[in-house]
């Protein structure tokens, strides 16, 4: 008889929640509302984000039926190998890891721009070189080095450790959204008429919003870390698609709050012309200075 290693069962359902959750809110959340909005404007934004996440939420049906008939790990390479043979799962799979490495790269570059704006003197230091007009330091490769070890070794210890902590990061993230979104509404700055116009002018109220539909996806990646770890559940693989659908609304609501804390503090429309590598901070910043920024 063959004998096949099985993964702890150690996963509870508010931790899986939240490792979908983190995973969805990445940085783009906290650097590049700015960018939307010059895209889209506001409430082009807000829409498309609601929109693309019920789009999700309809791909979260299938991965909930998956998970529930086939509750081991792997994820979407395990469905192309179970469904469609070794040599669509060997691509499958291959493809999935040049699309983690990526977003590793990516967030890990965010954490290096976070410090680079909030300790200048410190990481703007040993210039490498410049590329596209930007200038790298080892300050910044330090910093993102510093941040991939930090949650390498969280992963390294288990399931538990990661999980639990995933848990309490983003408990504090989404405090932390609320709390600054309510510190911006109730800043004397802050007005409703600076998110005028609602949708970008020279687009239209149609084609800002399908704008922002169109990299939904990318903005949403991380939900289907679930089925990954769908072996290592503590809890029936029948609650798996509830737990999408939720991981995915708090994401909206966590996107939708960003745009509207960076977009009632001053126009949005002249805050997408600085040219700010961080338009959030900078805006943030203005209103609370580098102690807002920081906290």
């Amino acid at each position: 008889m063959e004998y096949r290693e099985q993964l702890t069962k150690s996963l509870k359902p508010h931790w899986v929640w939240a490792i979908a959750f983190g995973s969805a809110i990445g940085w783009g959340a906290f650097i590049l509302p700015v960018d939307w909005m010059s895209m889209a404007g506001p409430l082009g934004v807000i829409l498309g984000f609601i929109i693309g996440a019920i789009l999700m939420i309809i791909i979260g049906v299938s991965y909930g039926f998956l998970v529930e008939k086939l509750p081991v790990s792997g994820g979407e390479f395990t469905y192309a190998y179970y469904g469609l043979g070794r040599y669509h799962a060997f691509l499958c799979g291959w493809f999935l890891t040049l699309g983690y490495l990526s977003i590793v790269a990516l967030n890990a570059s965010a954490l290096a721009l976070l410090g680079k704006f909030l300790f200048p003197t410190f990481v703007e230091t040993g210039l490498l070189y410049s590329i596209a007009g930007w200038d790298v330091y080892a300050g910044e490769i330090l910093i993102a080095c510093i941040g991939l070890a930090i949650f390498a070794w969280l992963n390294i210890r288990g399931a538990k450790i990661s999980g639990f902590s995933q848990f309490l990061f983003c408990l504090i993230l989404l405090g932390g959204v609320i709390l600054l979104t309510i510190a911006m509404l109730f800043h004397s700055s802050s007005s409703f008429s600076n998110l005028q116009p609602l949708f970008k002018l020279e687009i239209g109220a149609v084609s800002s919003i399908f704008a922002i539909v169109a990299i939904a996806p990318w903005a949403f990646i991380g939900f289907d870390n679930i089925p990954q770890a769908a072996e290592e559940f503590h809890f029936s693989p029948r609650k798996t698609f509830k737990i999408i659908v939720l991981a995915l609304v708090c994401s909206a609501f966590v996107y939708c709050l960003t745009i509207i804390a960076t977009g009632v503090s001053e126009p949005w429309t002249s805050a997408s012309q600085t040219g700010s590598a961080w338009g959030t901070g900078k805006i943030v910043e203005n209103a609370y200075g580098k102690i807002g920024v920081f906290y």
